[in-house]
């Protein structure tokens, strides 16, 4: 079973890439999850928790740690915001937004722990050479990716409209960093999903718009 999981058990080879049945499903579920969240579909959820699942042990075999952790975050708020969405019941529940107090403190917040997260993970391979054999791989920017990734995976849950605007961030940057690193599958991915979310960030600021007129 673990080899099922290799990136080096490749499932098929297009354009000379080669793909790996981990990152094919981890891709196909990432897709098909912010397709769903962008549609304010409860079924984002439980596809979701498949998508970090693969993206783990994808990461792992990457050593974008920073990332590799993020997964165990997403699978635990996944839980919690497919029992949120069942009991409010999106269809009913209206979207939010922060102020501007809140936004302020959370560009900072973000900034702060990105740094002290990049530190971290930049000393894992010296403080658990056993664990991680090979030093991380963008260790600032990826730590970026993570602390944005965490806060907007919040603001969904909490049906905030800005989180759209965290994911198109996030997305840019991951994309730049996965063709890097030559997983290029997984680059187009987030290629795809930048383009989701500026599709979810304009349905969810309409929304939020048409709600403040009918006040």
């Amino acid at each position: 079973m673990a080899s099922f999981f290799s990136i080096h058990h490749i499932f098929f080879t297009t354009l000379g890439y080669s793909v790996s049945y981990v990152e094919f499903i981890g891709t196909v579920t990432g897709l098909l999850c912010v397709w769903l969240a962008a549609r304010d579909h409860i079924l984002t959820w439980p596809v979701g928790l498949i998508n970090v699942s693969c993206f783990f042990v994808l990461f792992w075999q990457l050593q974008l740690y920073a990332d590799m952790f993020l997964q165990v975050y997403f699978f635990a708020t996944g839980v919690y915001g497919w029992i949120f969405w069942y009991r409010k019941q999106p269809e009913n529940e209206p979207v939010y937004a922060l102020s501007n107090r809140s936004r302020w403190w959370l560009g900072i917040a973000a900034l702060l722990l990105s740094a002290a997260t990049g530190y971290i993970i930049s000393r894992l391979h010296l403080w658990w050479p056993r664990v991680f054999e090979h030093p991380a791989a963008w260790p600032y920017t990826d730590s970026l990716v993570a602390v944005l990734s965490v806060i907007a995976n919040i603001l969904l849950a909490k049906r905030i409209w800005e989180n759209w605007l965290l994911w198109v961030t996030v997305d840019a940057i991951a994309t730049f960093i996965y063709f890097q690193k030559d997983v290029k599958f997984l680059g187009i991915e987030y290629f795809i999903l930048l383009i989701i979310a500026a599709m979810g960030l304009a349905k969810w600021w309409k929304t939020y718009q048409q709600q403040l007129i009918n006040k």
